[in-house]
């Protein structure tokens, strides 16, 4: 078990080294919470990276370049203004990048929010909560994948994909329903079962296709942030309570910040599939059955599923 003070170690440790210089990363939802904390850990510990990160609040996008800038100067930072439940508006943020990078050593993904409302159907007939916690995520990797290749193809770089979820808590999938479209199923529990299962499904899939990449399915435990502002007001102020009264379970968020930072930068999370948390101990489930969740046929069709969900929707 690796603990927090030999992560924050590791993490100035890399900034001394040539790994470290010229970096380019995607962060995606780092307007708040765990993203904006990885991503600022991320450039406070990195030589003149190159920074693109989305989010929704233009307000907060000037305000943490400004800062991002203060606390690594050689740094290039871009924020990028999206609305990340439209896979249209994905592809058009990809291609920017594409358009001005040829490398992309790290995409960071942890867009999300919480909500009490049922189906949320946006004009391309997906699910918004289900697009920002699994389309849209798989939309940015397989956009940025030749990116994401071509720094993996460097020998003395590396690219790694993290989606901060939930590895640990896959489910039972609806197989005829993957999209919870049908009367009756859809709710929070099977959009959460859906999501973190079909997450890493694709992620040992991909894995197996582009082994070269570090693909990290990643759980950030129980950490306070700006989440719950979708709530309504009662249950706002019942997850505050929860929160501080389970304080001392809870993950700091600058703690979290230097263990997504950790992984995305230590030489045992380089290549391959990982299933693991903010420390990178493992949340696989897989071997033990998956709580029978877990085949190559399900596998197959959720991959299956995502394609045609995909080719659904114009590039």
């Amino acid at each position: 078990m690796v603990g927090i003070t030999s992560i924050r170690s590791a993490n100035a440790a890399f900034a001394s080294t040539p790994a470290a210089k010229g970096l380019v990363a995607v962060f995606v939802g780092a307007t708040a919470g765990i993203g904006e904390s990885a991503m600022r850990t991320f450039v406070a510990n990195t030589v003149s990276p190159t920074v693109y990160f989305v989010g929704r609040s233009e307000a907060s996008g000037a305000k943490i370049t400004t800062e991002l800038q203060k606390i690594n100067p050689d740094s290039r930072i871009q924020f990028m203004q999206a609305d990340a439940t439209l896979l249209s508006t994905v592809d058009s943020v990809t291609a920017q990048i594409a358009a001005k990078e040829k490398k992309v050593n790290l995409l960071f993904m942890s867009p999300g929010y919480m909500t009490m409302a049922g189906r949320d159907e946006s004009p391309e007939g997906l699910d918004r909560k289900m697009v920002v916690s699994y389309y849209g995520r798989l939309r940015f990797a397989s956009n940025l994948l030749p990116l994401l290749k071509a720094a993996a193809a460097t020998p003395s770089e590396s690219s790694r994909v993290i989606s901060v979820l939930a590895p640990g808590r896959e489910g039972t999938l609806i197989m005829d329903d993957l999209g919870l479209t049908k009367p009756g199923n859809y709710s929070l529990r099977n959009v959460e079962a859906h999501t973190v299962t079909m997450m890493s499904f694709a992620f040992e899939e991909l894995s197996v296709r582009n082994p070269e990449i570090g693909w990290i399915h990643a759980s950030p435990g129980v950490v306070a942030t700006s989440l719950t502002r979708g709530l309504p007001t009662a249950m706002r102020i019942a997850s505050s309570v929860a929160v501080t009264a389970l304080k001392c379970f809870t993950v700091p968020i600058a703690d979290s910040g230097h263990g997504f930072t950790w992984l995305s930068t230590n030489e045992g999370f380089r290549a391959g599939l990982f299933l693991v948390n903010w420390k990178g101990e493992n949340m696989d489930c897989r071997v033990a059955g998956g709580r029978g969740w877990y085949s190559d046929e399900r596998k197959k069709s959720v991959w299956d599923h995502t394609q045609t969900v995909f080719g659904g929707v114009k590039q």
